[in-house]
C-alpha cells in the first residue's frame, strides 16, 4: 500500500505569493541602492566640489630700497637736444648751447641757463594699452609675471614734489635758483644756476646711490606713484619726455634730471661665466649680486670728483678716447675687463662712445637666485635710449674676451616676451616722441635668448 502526499492549492498559492513578494523586495532594495549611490556621487562631485577655477598668481618683485613719493618742478643741463615741432611744446631742461639731434614733436627752449617751458598737455594721456605688455618699451603698467619693478625718480623735486629739491638750491643761502612766471595761465620756471652745476649735483647723488650702494640716497626726491614692470631693456634713441609719459607723471616732471631704477631677483638659467653688454643715454648701469658689473653711456657716475664738474663726462672724441685709454691702461680698477664692441646699427653711440660696452665678468650657478638692479638716467634732457644684452663667456678664449668685433648677443630678459619694433615705435608715437634720426638704431639679438626668470 503506497502513501501519496500532495500540497493543497491554497498552500501553493501562498508559496508563490511569498516568492513574488521576496523578488519585489530584492528589486526595490537594488533600485534604492543605485539611487543612493547616484545621489552621493552627484552631491560630492557636482555640488560640493564644483568647478575649480583657474588662477594666475602674480609675482611683484620686492623693492631693495624704499622709494619716496610725490611731485613737480625742473631744470636743464648740458648735452643733447631735440629738433622741434611747433605743435608740441614740452618743458625740457637743456644746456644753454645745446643743439638739436632728435627729430619729433618736442620743442626745447635753450635761451637761458636752465629754463624750460610748460609741457603742452594736449597729448593723449590714456596709457591703457600702450606700455609694453609684451616686454617692449619701458615696461607694463600692470604688475604680474616674471618682471623687474621700475620706479621713476625726479631729482629736481623734493619728496612731495611741491618744491625744488636741495640739488636745485643755492649752497650758500639755500634759496631756490628759479623764479616762477605766468604765461597764458601756465607756470614757467626760470633758473639762474648753470646747467653744469645742477648736473654736477645730480651725478653726485646718483653715484652715491649706485656705486656706493647708499640705498637712502634717492629717498629725499620725488618718485612717481606709477610703477612699471619690465622684462627686458631695449628702447631706441628717442626723446627724454617719453619716460615721464610712460610713468604717468609728465604733468609733474620735466624731462631731465630723472632716473629709473628697476629692482628684483633673477634665477640663473645655467652655470657659467657671463657679462652684461649695453649702453645708455645718459647712463645705463647694472648691479648684479650687489656688485656693479656694468656702467655705460655718456656719463660714468663713478668718475665724479668733488669740485670737478667735467670729471664724469666720457662722450665726444677727446673725452671718450681719454676714458678708454685709462681703462686699457688699468688706471680705473673698477673698469678692469671693460671693452668696447663695434655696433654698426647704433650710429650716434658709435660716433660719440665707440659702440657698446661689455662689463665685468661674473659667475653664477644654475638655479640660484641673485639680486639685480638696472638703472637708466637722463640728466640734461633731449635724447635718450638704451639697450641691455648678456653674453655667455664661459668657454671664451682670452682673445675672444677682448674682441671688439660685432656679434649677435643674447637679450637680457626675464620671461619669454621679446621687444617688438613696431610696438615700440607705436608707443613712442603715442607718447609724442619719435625715433632719433628716424631710424631704429639698436642691434639685433638672439631670438632664442635664455630666460633669467624674476623670482620673489
Amino acid at each position: 500500500m503506497s502513501l501519496h502526499i500532495q500540497m493543497s492549492d491554497e498552500a501553493l498559492r501562498k508559496i508563490k505569493r511569498d516568492a513574488l513578494m521576496g523578488n519585489a523586495i530584492s528589486l526595490g532594495i537594488c533600485l534604492g541602492m543605485l539611487l543612493l549611490f547616484g545621489s552621493i556621487l552627484y552631491f560630492t562631485v557636482l555640488i560640493i566640489q564644483g568647478e575649480i577655477p583657474t588662477e594666475f598668481i602674480a609675482y611683484v618683485p620686492q623693492s631693495e630700497d624704499g622709494p619716496p613719493t610725490n611731485a613737480p618742478v625742473s631744470k636743464e643741463l648740458t648735452s643733447k637736444s631735440v629738433t622741434t615741432n611747433p605743435t608740441v611744446t614740452p618743458s625740457v631742461i637743456v644746456a644753454q648751447n645745446a643743439v638739436g639731434p632728435v627729430a619729433a614733436p618736442v620743442s626745447l627752449d635753450t635761451t637761458g641757463d636752465l629754463s624750460f617751458d610748460q609741457i603742452d598737455m594736449s597729448m593723449d594721456m590714456d596709457l591703457g594699452e600702450g606700455l609694453g605688455s609684451s616686454g617692449s618699451g619701458m615696461g607694463s603698467n600692470t604688475s604680474g609675471g616674471s618682471a623687474l619693478e621700475g620706479t621713476f625718480y625726479d631729482l629736481k623735486l623734493s619728496r612731495d614734489g611741491s618744491s625744488p629739491s636741495s640739488i636745485m638750491r643755492s649752497e650758500q643761502d639755500r634759496k631756490p635758483f628759479y623764479t616762477v612766471k605766468k604765461k597764458d595761465g601756465k607756470n614757467i620756471y626760470e633758473f639762474d644756476v648753470s646747467p653744469s652745476a645742477a648736473s654736477y649735483r645730480i651725478v653726485e647723488k646718483l653715484n652715491d646711490f649706485f656705486n656706493k650702494g647708499n640705498r637712502n640716497a634717492l629717498a629725499p626726491f620725488y618718485s612717481s606713484p606709477q610703477k612699471l614692470y619690465a622684462s627686458s631693456f631695449y628702447v631706441p634713441m628717442t626723446q627724454a619726455s617719453y619716460a615721464p609719459y610712460a610713468y604717468q607723471c609728465r604733468d609733474v616732471c620735466q624731462p631731465a634730471g630723472w632716473v629709473c631704477v628697476y629692482r628684483g631677483n633673477v634665477r640663473a638659467p645655467k652655470s657659467g661665466k657671463f657679462r652684461f653688454v649695453g649702453v645708455g643715454d645718459d647712463t645705463l648701469g647694472v648691479r648684479f649680486d650687489n656688485k656693479v658689473v656694468l656702467e655705460a653711456g655718456y656719463i660714468a657716475l663713478s668718475l665724479w670728483e668733488k669740485g670737478n664738474v667735467d670729471s664724469y663726462k666720457i662722450s665726444g672724441d677727446a673725452a671718450a678716447t681719454n676714458y678708454w685709454m685709462k681703462v686699457r691702461r688699468g688706471e680705473l680698477p673698477d673698469k678692469n675687463g671693460y671693452i668696447q664692441i663695434k655696433t654698426p646699427e647704433t650710429l650716434s653711440w658709435n660716433q660719440e662712445l665707440g659702440g657698446l660696452t661689455a662689463g665685468k665678468v661674473f659667475e653664477v650657478k644654475e638655479g640660484e637666485v641673485y639680486p639685480i638692479q638696472v638703472m637708466i638716467t637722463e640728466i640734461p634732457g633731449g635724447a635718450f635710449g638704451y639697450c641691455l644684452f648678456i653674453e655667455d663667456v664661459t668657454d671664451m678664449t682670452a682673445d675672444q674676451l677682448t674682441s671688439t668685433e660685432q656679434r649677435q648677443f643674447d637679450l637680457f630678459r626675464t620671461n619669454f616676451s621679446s621687444p617688438d619694433q613696431k610696438e615700440i615705435i607705436d608707443q613712442l608715437r603715442k607718447g609724442g616722441a619719435s625715433l632719433y634720426g628716424g631710424r631704429f638704431q639698436l642691434p639685433p639679438f638672439n631670438p632664442d635668448s635664455p630666460i633669467w626668470a624674476a623670482v620673489p
